[in-house]
């Protein structure tokens, strides 16, 4: 019995990054080229280049996706990495808006939304088709959260995840740590973020520790466009590196309020879900907004450390 849920968990885990697939490439299909031109024109300024990072990852649903993208629009000199900067900043907001829609409880209505996303990409002729696809892809996401509840269920029982998770409680560090190989190993912090999410929300973790988490997930999303500007131009590394050191920046700055920073989303109410999903849109957008004045000062000093 104990591998048939283990197969579940697993089975979930392999939906859960595929419904996230499905959702980014349709809305990826359905921008189009345009999406690219608009990047180029909003990225003009560093302001410009803030929003457009906010507002494109918000529709890509993947903050990995645009850094990757502005590592490779920097190493073909189509933008200056300074402005790629800006872009990054606001992709760190942007990314907060998947996490919001798993803390929403729509488990009832799930089947619903998958058919609904399925048949519009079957039968829709024109480009909205794409649309549609998110949705199914949408759809996807809330029935693989629920695979992972059930799997996850007996496997915490186990006497070793149980002495893990009591230890976590204890050692935040080691939650940061734990939180930035998940997400390295996964390729994406809202997929790390919504695992952290059920595991608060049944009680197997407390909500400092979930905190912690979302610190190190932030961290390890960096790992893919790190891998992607290893063999790119130095613009394109200062890039990749930028991003690192904000997230990197962030968690420094927040570690030591983790204790009130929980206690404070907690007076904020809602569900567990919630405030996981409330603490990694608060910690992605004060870091960035933090970071936002000091972007002269990080675009001379990465090009005095990588000339």
């Amino acid at each position: 019995m104990r591998y048939l849920y283990l197969a579940i968990l697993v089975l979930g885990l392999c939906l859960l990054l595929w419904g996230m697939k499905i959702l980014r490439q349709g809305l990826q299909s359905f921008a189009g080229h345009r999406l690219h031109v608009a990047l180029l024109w909003m990225t003009a300024t560093p302001w410009r280049g803030f929003w457009s990072g906010s507002v494109s990852t918000a529709i890509l649903q993947s903050s990995t996706a645009l850094t990757v993208m502005a590592v490779s629009f920097v190493d073909a000199g189509l933008l200056p990495f300074a402005n790629a900067f800006a872009l990054i900043l606001g992709s760190n907001i942007g990314t907060t808006l998947t996490p919001q829609l798993l803390a929403f409880p729509l488990d009832q209505i799930t089947p619903y939304v998958m058919v609904f996303g399925s048949l519009g990409f079957l039968f829709i002729p024109s480009h909205w088709r794409y649309l549609s696809q998110s949705v199914f892809g949408l759809g996807v996401l809330f029935f693989a959260l629920g695979l992972l509840e059930v799997g996850m269920a007996p496997l915490v029982n186990l006497p070793q995840i149980q002495d893990f998770l009591r230890q976590l409680g204890d050692n935040h560090i080691q939650g940061v740590i734990a939180g930035t190989v998940i997400s390295a190993l996964l390729h994406s912090s809202n997929a790390t973020t919504g695992i952290i999410m059920l595991l608060t929300a049944d009680g197997w973790i407390t909500l400092p520790t979930a905190l912690a988490f979302i610190f190190g997930a932030n961290i390890g999303t960096c790992f893919t466009a790190v891998i992607a500007a290893l063999a790119s131009s130095r613009a394109a590394q200062r890039v990749a590196l930028f991003h690192v050191l904000l997230n990197v920046f962030g968690v420094l700055v927040f570690f030591p309020f983790v204790e009130p920073l929980a206690y404070g989303l907690t007076l904020m109410g809602g569900s567990l879900s919630r405030q996981v999903a409330n603490a990694h849109t608060i910690f992605n957008m004060l870091s960035s907004l933090f970071a936002y004045p000091l972007l002269p000062l990080a675009a001379k000093y990465l090009k005095k450390i990588l000339p």
